[in-house]
């Protein structure tokens, strides 16, 4: 089996992580939903610019690109010490069950701890039950905790 390298992306890997992040719209929502890759590279070069707080883990296999984590840094959390959030870990169809998404969340973990973070915090869909035992193989403890979302396409938080 080869071996996965993962690092840090920049803008210059935008491509390889328009193109994975694509695969996770079209993984989840379908080529009907989906972006095409042009709004989706000018997403990912422009959080990469702004330095908005959104980073990307790439990995890769043989050159290419196999795996993406898109991540945050959050602060102050418990102490002082911040976490990490996961936003997405996705792993390309051709790559599934090889350990990529091991390797990633492993690397992860390295990341928040030599920047001082205690720990990880991540979501999955309650109908993702693949995702959860992943996790939960991993040594992931399963919160008690209600996820809340404003959709701010409709009139919430107006301030009228």
């Amino acid at each position: 089996m080869p071996e996965t390298a993962v690092r840090l992306a920049n803008l210059d890997d935008a491509a390889d992580v328009a193109m994975l992040v694509r695969a996770v719209d079209l993984h989840y929502v379908g080529p009907e939903v989906a972006q095409p890759f042009e709004p989706t590279i000018a997403m990912v070069e422009r959080s990469m610019r702004e330095a908005e707080g959104t980073r990307y883990a790439l990995a890769y296999r043989e050159g290419h690109p196999v795996g993406l984590a898109c991540f945050a840094v959050l602060r102050p959390g418990f102490k002082l010490s911040g976490l990490l959030f996961v936003k997405e870990l996705f792993v390309d169809s051709r790559a599934r069950g090889q350990a990529v998404g091991v390797v990633l969340m492993r690397w992860l973990a390295d990341f928040a701890r030599s920047h001082g973070l205690t720990r990880i915090d991540l979501t999955t869909d309650g109908t993702n039950t693949g995702a959860q035992a992943f996790y939960e193989r991993l040594g992931a403890e399963r919160m008690n905790k209600v996820f809340y979302r404003f959709n701010l396409s409709t009139d919430v938080l107006t301030g009228d």
